[in-house]
């Protein structure tokens, strides 16, 4: 049965800047309209912004990171129609090096671990986004820190639909071109574990694989932070897979 015309699906989404908040974000942001469908990626730009700005957005609107790390590679705002609406920020994960897993075809594969000793909350998630275990791992190396290179914080500061994944795609094909030379290998990032949201299913979307979670604890060489008192999803991305997939993007066109 055909619907109504007053009863249709909406075709966009109607953005309003926040009164009462004074970040980058809403303090001059104006208006805009964000069409639904294939053409909304086309609307979203990465640009490069200060620490300063990037620090504005994550104390007003990151969920549960609401600092900066003190050594970074490149901050990048996430633009809507020229308009900002989030950032991004990439640095060098405190490791010196970490194994990496390979499955049967080539694709990452999580590290050995029991779902079981999680909370049980958690364990629905767990068997969704980890890759079964019981598949064989017939391939690993050990490869330097500094062949990673860690997403530290992803903020997104306006409610819209779709955006959190166009603008990872944006994010991660930028930084790659500008930033990772032939020494970078994978993007790492992690998400609180409790926050099944759409920032897990942005990451899927675009090729990262969740490849095992941190227990809670905090760093003895740290400042304490509550963060540390969570679960976290490990995730990678082959940097490869994002060229190849840039590749593909622009022939496409």
């Amino acid at each position: 049965m055909a619907q109504s015309a007053s009863h249709s699906e909406p075709e966009s989404f109607q953005h309003q800047p926040t009164p009462s908040c004074s970040c980058p974000i809403h303090d001059h942001g104006q208006p805009f309209t964000a069409p639904f469908g294939i053409r909304f990626a086309d609307h979203v730009d990465v640009d490069p912004i200060s620490r300063e700005t990037a620090s504005a957005v994550y104390e007003a609107h990151h969920s549960y990171m609401d600092s900066l790390p003190s050594v970074n590679i490149a901050h990048h705002g996430v633009y809507f129609q020229g308009a900002l609406v989030g950032a991004i920020t990439w640095r060098y994960p405190l490791i010196s090096r970490k194994r990496i897993r390979y499955g049967v075809a080539g694709q990452l594969h999580p590290e050995p671990l029991d779902i079981d000793p999680l909370p049980k909350r958690l364990r629905p998630t767990a068997r969704r986004i980890l890759l079964s275990t019981d598949e064989p791992v017939v391939d690993s190396e050990v490869v330097a820190g500094d062949t990673i290179v860690e997403a530290a914080r992803i903020c997104i500061g306006v409610r819209m639909p779709n955006l959190a994944s166009a603008a990872l795609a944006r994010a991660q094909e930028r930084f790659v071109r500008d930033h990772a030379d032939e020494d970078v290998r994978f993007l790492l990032t992690w998400v609180r574990a409790d926050f099944d949201g759409a920032m897990v299913r942005a990451l899927r979307d675009k090729g990262w694989t969740c490849t095992g979670y941190r227990e809670p604890g905090q760093a003895s060489n740290r400042e304490d932070k509550p963060i540390r008192e969570r679960y976290k999803w490990r995730f990678l991305c082959p940097v490869e897979n994002i060229r190849e997939q840039s590749t593909l993007d622009r022939w496409s066109q």
